[in-house]
């Protein structure tokens, strides 16, 4: 029921983005550009186990604010027993102060069994700053104040006032593959051991004008994780990914 609710939602996301940007100007930049992407493993003989991943990312750019759209769906099955499930959403908006310098809000969205996490509601405001941005490399830094409130399954539930440090690189190895790498740092204001840390880097490459294949790995990092379960969680995957 969850994958077909996923799915629903990433068609209704990612079609009027397809039919808008077949209806631009091809003289005017497009307003509308994303992509989609599904992973898969299976293994089975002494142990059945599957993992699937689904994910997608909108973003909308009129000219005068940005916006940006993010979801994310990973889960494992052992033996035909589901052993964790993962679902993130992001949403960010912003606008251009100057020719480097950018306003912006957000608000995300975790639930992560993984980490024991049921529900994670975060919002954030702050300022963006392109440090490099011409040639094959661009790198923005972001740094704001926000909001978080945590659902545990085990342990207090938390609400927390935070620091946050994001910074995001993209190298063009060649016209048809890049490397990309995100990390994002948050301190809770009260606690001065209450922070996590999540970096996740990429390499993609063109199969063809509209096909890509992704290799990823993503590592989340909780310094005061939810009793009984570890700090530092690691995702790899392969990854097909649709461009428009």
């Amino acid at each position: 029921m969850v994958r077909r609710q996923i799915l629903a939602l990433a068609y209704l996301l990612l079609v009027p983005g397809v039919t808008l940007a077949q209806d631009t100007d091809p003289e005017e930049p497009p307003r509308w550009s994303g992509t989609a992407e599904v992973s898969a493993l299976a293994t089975s003989g002494n142990s059945d186990t599957r993992t699937f991943g689904l994910g997608g990312e909108v973003v909308f750019d009129p000219g005068t604010w940005k916006w940006l759209g993010r979801a994310a769906y990973v889960e494992t099955e052992a033996d035909d027993v589901l052993r964790a499930r993962s679902q993130s959403a992001l949403l960010e908006v912003s606008r251009a102060v100057s020719e480097r310098l950018d306003v912006y809000g957000r608000g995300g969205y975790l639930r992560d069994l993984f980490a024991g996490i049921e529900r994670r509601i975060a919002t954030e405001a702050g300022l963006a700053y392109q440090v490099i941005a011409t040639g094959a490399h661009t790198l923005e830094v972001l740094g704001g104040v926000g909001f978080t409130q945590e659902q545990r399954s085990t342990g207090d539930d938390l609400s927390l006032a935070t620091a946050n440090g994001t910074g995001r690189y993209a190298w063009a190895l060649t016209e048809t593959s890049a490397l990309t790498e995100e990390a994002a740092f948050v301190a809770a204001l009260n606690s001065g051991d209450d922070w996590r840390l999540t970096n996740e880097i990429a390499a993609t490459a063109a199969l063809s004008s509209l096909l890509s294949l992704k290799v990823s790995q993503k590592l989340s990092y909780l310094n005061r994780p939810v009793p009984g379960f570890r700090k530092t969680d690691t995702i790899f995957a392969a990854a097909l990914v649709a461009n428009f």
